[in-house]
């Protein structure tokens, strides 16, 4: 069995077990109860625990359960807004654009954002410091670590990056899906990459912290455009009061300084949003905002953006 057969089964098994969370969080939902569904962007921590605060936050706005799932791939978040067995998906941008192209009937609400910054986001293409790569050029026959194939920082920008510097992403070079962007990161300081592709946070600011990452561990040889920010989506099928408490609370109360305000957190420093911590809250968006995913994913002419592009 191929690494990337293996690849497909375990995604279809995740989107399996979330398919079958999401059965049970219907019949929660007829009883009032909502089922939020997200990929962190990190596989080594506690989702329970960094997604709390906004869970609670949910839960004090709406007066309704909220049941958490995570899942380690990106297809079965899709799958699971798609065949409605999801209220609320925190989704990377290609990840909703590829639900809505599959039929998902979901509104988006809202997207992440650093206090007082506009809601976009890059990624970057790495190497390890002592590395003679210099550019994505040089990433042609390599072995390239991405992190998902749904992932938007994690494989689409970057290989129309690649695709620009005359590499082709599926056979100019070996491809590993790490399956987060921390893993994708530390599999190139490791030596289990030759280079790689990971958020930016995620390498100036989010493993630094964590010491699992020092500066200087790293070379970053490429920067993406800006690439809009991760939003989170909501079910257009969910009562009309549900649909506007959800909105409320993503675009007005779901920021840090609000949620110490409201007493959901103690502080600022330690109230999560978001499984990324770098991040300050959200602010309202629309689908149009989602249209460079969908010029991208035409240029680069992928397989998985062929009902989205």
């Amino acid at each position: 069995m191929t690494r990337f057969t293996r690849a497909a089964l375990l995604a279809g098994a995740a989107a399996a077990a979330l398919t079958a969370c999401g059965s049970s969080a219907a019949s929660d939902d007829d009883a009032g109860g909502l089922t939020f569904a997200a990929v962190p962007s990190e596989q080594n921590i506690d989702p329970n625990a960094e997604y709390e605060d906004i869970i609670g936050l949910i839960e004090k706005n709406t007066g309704r359960k909220v049941t958490f799932v995570r899942s380690t791939d990106y297809n079965a978040v899709i799958e699971g807004m798609v065949s409605g067995k999801i209220d609320i998906a925190e989704f990377g941008p290609l990840s909703y654009v590829l639900a809505r192209a599959n039929g998902a009937k979901i509104t988006p609400v809202a997207a992440m954002v650093e206090k007082g910054e506009a809601p976009t986001y890059h990624s970057y293409g790495v190497v390890p410091k002592d590395s003679t790569i210099t550019s994505l050029a040089g990433f042609k026959g390599k072995k390239v670590c991405f992190v998902d194939p749904s992932s938007t920082s994690g494989y689409l920008f970057p290989s129309a990056g690649l695709q620009q510097a005359g590499v082709d992403p599926r056979t100019g070079v070996k491809p590993v899906m790490a399956g987060g962007h921390d893993s994708s990161a530390l599999s190139v300081k490791d030596g289990k990459c030759d280079a790689g592709f990971s958020l930016q946070s995620m390498v100036d600011s989010v493993l630094p912290a964590k010491k699992e990452l020092a500066r200087g561990d790293l070379k970053a040889v490429w920067k993406s455009p800006a690439i809009p920010a991760s939003p989170i989506a909501i079910r257009t099928d969910l009562p009309g009061d549900v649909r506007a408490k959800l909105t409320s609370t993503f675009t007005r109360d779901a920021n840090k300084d609000r949620m110490v305000a409201l007493g959901v957190c103690e502080d600022a420093a330690s109230c999560k949003v978001t499984s990324d911590p770098s991040y300050w809250g959200y602010q309202a968006i629309d689908d149009k905002a989602f249209d460079p995913v969908r010029q991208v994913c035409a240029a680069t002419r992928n397989d998985k953006c062929s009902k989205a592009a």
